[in-house]
């Protein structure tokens, strides 16, 4: 990539400013602007279009780090996930300049949207969401709670849901490991997702088709009723970079009892694959989970390792 021009409205950008895309050769180099969940991003060579990783460079010095990729949940999208600016070099326009580079690239991708998830913990929060707003991302908005867990712990965290459990297990709902169910099951998944879709019985965000690529089939539940036909689903996915699993979907028109039911099944599988210091984050969405949320939030929250609030803010991609 050329050296970019000197960035109208913002303080002046530092002479020698180069933006490239990021590679695997410079893995060392950019320890310092990224975190260890993160690296796993730059270390494959084979990333493909999904990823959009650009380096700022100043005299061959890595000054600042965007990470990028395709939203595994919205068409469309590029899900921004990192940008730092090494201290030397910030209030000097490198953040946006790597913004506006990532925009020019994304355009000829055909990509419509940005998105950006952070921690209300973040460092830099108010300087993160400044930068956000002076380039036209909209005003954010409460997006997940997360709580991480050791599921070790899973025996008292759930010790006062056991009667709601017996009572869903009385009823005959039960729920399986997906590894443990016939190959054709994912497809009679996504066939019943259709049938509740339709019927307007599920919300569009409970379908389970953006995930079963990527989910852990040992571990994700798949939910059935009392005449063992599909009714749900409890979706878990592992995180490489950051040793753990997570959970982004769950959803069955069976009630609260049957969810908790799978979780306890999800906790018991997992245990048995990754042991008692397996770790597992909870995050569903603020507006699609509400109720998750509440009881998360009033239940759970004592037996949490950690727990905090994501932000969320999107921009239209401008087309040429």
């Amino acid at each position: 990539m050329r050296p970019k021009p000197r960035h109208q409205g913002s303080a002046s950008i530092c002479a020698g400013l180069d933006i490239r895309p990021a590679r695997p050769e410079n893995l060392a180099a950019l320890s310092r602007l990224t975190t260890q969940n993160l690296r796993s991003q730059l270390a494959d060579p084979d990333s493909g279009p999904d990823s959009c990783n650009l380096v700022a460079w100043v005299e061959e010095v890595p000054a600042g780090l965007l990470l990028s990729r395709q939203s595994p949940e919205r068409a469309g999208t590029q899900e921004l996930l990192s940008l730092m600016v090494t201290p030397l070099f910030r209030r000097q326009g490198l953040a946006r300049a790597l913004l506006a580079e990532l925009e020019t690239v994304m355009t000829s991708t055909g990509r419509n949207h940005f998105l950006a998830r952070w921690s209300d913990r973040l460092p830099q929060l108010e300087s993160f969401r400044a930068l956000l707003a002076r380039e036209g991302w909209d005003a954010p908005l409460p997006a997940r709670l997360r709580m991480s867990f050791n599921v070790g712990e899973r025996q008292d965290a759930l010790r006062a849901f056991r009667p709601i459990m017996a009572q869903a297990r009385r009823l005959g709902l039960s729920s399986q490991s997906l590894a443990a169910m016939p190959d054709e099951t994912r497809s009679l998944m996504l066939a019943a997702a259709t049938t509740f879709a339709r019927a307007g019985a599920m919300p569009a965000w409970a379908n389970p088709a953006p995930w079963l690529d990527h989910c852990d089939p040992v571990v994700s539940q798949v939910l059935f009723d009392q005449n063992s036909r599909i009714c749900g689903w409890l979706l878990s996915e592992y995180q490489p970079g950051l040793t753990r699993w997570s959970i982004p979907l769950g959803w069955c028109c069976t009630g609260a009892g049957h969810m908790l039911l799978a979780m306890d099944h999800l906790l018991c599988d997992l245990e048995n694959k990754g042991g008692p210091g397996a770790t597992l984050i909870l995050q569903p969405s603020q507006h699609n989970g509400h109720k998750v949320c509440t009881l998360l939030d009033r239940h759970f929250r004592p037996y949490a390792l950690w727990a905090d609030h994501l932000v969320s803010s999107s921009k239209a991609i401008s087309q040429a």
